[in-house]
């Protein structure tokens, strides 16, 4: 029994390192931000390729991050009622619910709304009013993912404490750390992260 949770850890931990994905989606974004026009060129294929394709692995982290959290769960002998007497376990299943809310939204709404007006410009240069469009919902698509990058590492601090919590105050300055890196990741390309 001890193994199997051991190998239920290692693949909830793996998981959650695997889920860190915004972090690079943003400096992508901010990369090709930095290039400027114009807009519709091969980077502009190249980056929505890369986003767009990571929404399926996105779920099925989340899904194997709650399959494997669920199981440590069970496998402790608790039921779901841990999620409301951990608050710290209960709190970070509402984070993952979060983020797959995040995902979907982003998959099933922003990201089509994107590709329908690069295939308006029908693969050429994309002319200013659907630049504009198209500027606006990348701005959106890239706050959401600072959002659900702010919400991941948080989930993952929270992962730790989930059996042995730190002091609160640990906890807020932690939160506000995770904060400023998201905050940092959203703003633009930094030399150093």
């Amino acid at each position: 029994m001890d193994t199997t949770l051991d190998i239920l850890k290692v693949i909830h931990v793996v998981n959650a390192i695997l889920m860190a994905w915004p972090f690079y989606a943003l400096v992508t974004v901010n990369q090709r931000g930095s290039l400027g026009p114009p807009l519709g060129d091969r980077a502009d294929t190249y980056m929505e390729n890369i986003i767009k394709n990571r929404a399926l692995p996105c779920f099925v982290l989340q899904g194997t991050a709650l399959a494997s959290g669920l199981l440590l769960v069970f496998l402790r002998g608790m039921g779901l009622n841990a999620l409301v007497a951990n608050p710290i376990l209960g709190l970070k299943s509402l984070l993952l619910l979060i983020i797959a809310a995040l995902l979907t939204y982003v998959h099933t709404t922003l990201q089509p709304q994107i590709d329908a007006l690069f295939a308006r410009a029908g693969g050429q240069l994309v002319p200013q009013e659907l630049g504009q469009q198209i500027t606006k919902l990348r701005l959106r698509r890239k706050r959401m993912a600072s959002v659900c990058l702010f919400v991941v590492l948080t989930a993952a601090m929270l992962g730790v404490q989930t059996w042995a919590p730190f002091p609160y105050w640990l906890t807020i300055v932690l939160v506000i750390g995770i904060a400023a890196l998201a905050r940092r990741a959203y703003s633009g390309v930094r030399r150093w992260m």
